[in-house]
């Protein structure tokens, strides 16, 4: 599931104007998120024991990707498997500003940006004065690195949030 998953997204990601492979992309991601919906109502979710670290990469990879009443379902699941040492807690940090953004709030861990229209900063965020003490409470590094990867990887510059 995570690899058509990857796969989808890196061939739409080369061809961003292919109508088809995004309607391949939603295609996907609906397939995916009905099979974890199954294997959360059965089994709760993933452990190392059952899939291993593997496995829970790939959950929380389908996670990121599936709706927001599914990822919101998910998160507590998430922090126990943090809790536990078998998720990163940088994931987990990823999904919890993911939510937050969703709901029209302000992050946490400055781990979603803007990258539309030449823009390449994080999107609103909360006390943004000690984001990187938050950031390396989770295991994540500096804000700056991240955001001079993330932009790199769009070919954009960062830029200053307002």
């Amino acid at each position: 599931m995570k690899d058509a998953d990857q796969a989808i997204r890196k061939r739409a990601l080369a061809d961003p104007k292919n109508e088809a492979l995004h309607a391949e992309w939603n295609a996907v991601d609906a397939k995916n998120l009905a099979r974890m919906k199954e294997i959360i109502d059965r089994y709760g979710w993933p452990t190392v024991a059952m899939v291993g670290k593997d496995g829970v990469g790939a959950a929380w990879t389908l996670s990121q990707h599936a709706d927001p009443p599914f990822l919101h379902r998910v998160l507590p699941m998430m922090k126990k498997s943090v809790d536990a040492g078998e998720l990163p807690g940088g994931l987990y940090a990823t999904s919890l500003d993911r939510t937050l953004i969703q709901d029209k709030q302000k992050q946490v861990y400055g781990s979603q940006f803007d990258t539309q229209n030449g823009h390449c900063q994080p999107l609103p965020m909360e006390d943004p004065d000690h984001v990187d003490d938050r950031r390396k409470a989770i295991g994540l590094g500096p804000l700056s690195e991240y955001a001079k990867q993330l932009c790199e990887m769009y070919h954009l510059t960062p830029t200053k949030s307002d």
